[in-house]
């Protein structure tokens, strides 16, 4: 089962990445620890497509035929998407560069706090998971710990999304 295998390495790599164990993902997911194990382990013969996207979902995965989208000529960068998605309620967006420089350092900027602690709360995985992949490409930071930086920030703003504790 290819799709398994392939699924299998990317929920590793990405629990990995994250600073997740399995366990905490297990949690998070809905699934069982010993299901997380045996797929990372391919010791998995099965997996329904619910419980599939389920887990893909809490990673910031999708599950599609066709692959991941890339970025068109016309499409906003994942830190511009994440800026827009953080004021949804406050107006003003969080700037693209202020939200870079604050995933790069840890500084929280004062005028921006609302849309740092709603872009860390609120934003869909698949959001912050792009945002972690374009700091690597454009900056040379591993996304590891570009979640370990927004899993700080959001201890630091006392988030309560589940995955930040």
């Amino acid at each position: 089962m290819p799709i398994l295998h392939e699924l299998a390495a990317n929920v590793k790599t990405k629990r990995s990445v994250m600073g997740l164990s399995q366990e905490r993902l297990a949690e998070l997911s809905g699934l069982s620890r010993a299901t997380i194990n045996a797929l990372e382990g391919g010791r998995l013969d099965n997996l329904s497509l619910t419980r599939a996207e389920r887990l893909a979902n809490t990673l910031g995965l999708g599950l599609g035929v066709t692959g991941t989208r890339t970025k068109g000529a016309g499409d906003a960068s994942a830190l511009e998407t994440a800026s827009m998605s953080s004021s949804i309620s406050y107006g003003e967006p969080i700037p693209p560069e202020v939200l870079r420089h604050s995933l790069l350092t840890g500084a929280i900027p004062p005028k921006h706090i609302a849309q740092l602690r709603a872009l860390l709360d609120e934003s869909p995985l698949t959001v912050l998971s792009a945002v972690a992949e374009q700091i690597e490409r454009e900056d040379g930071v591993r996304s590891r710990s570009t979640w370990q930086r927004m899993r700080q920030l959001a201890v630091a703003l006392a988030c309560s999304r589940s995955i930040w504790t």
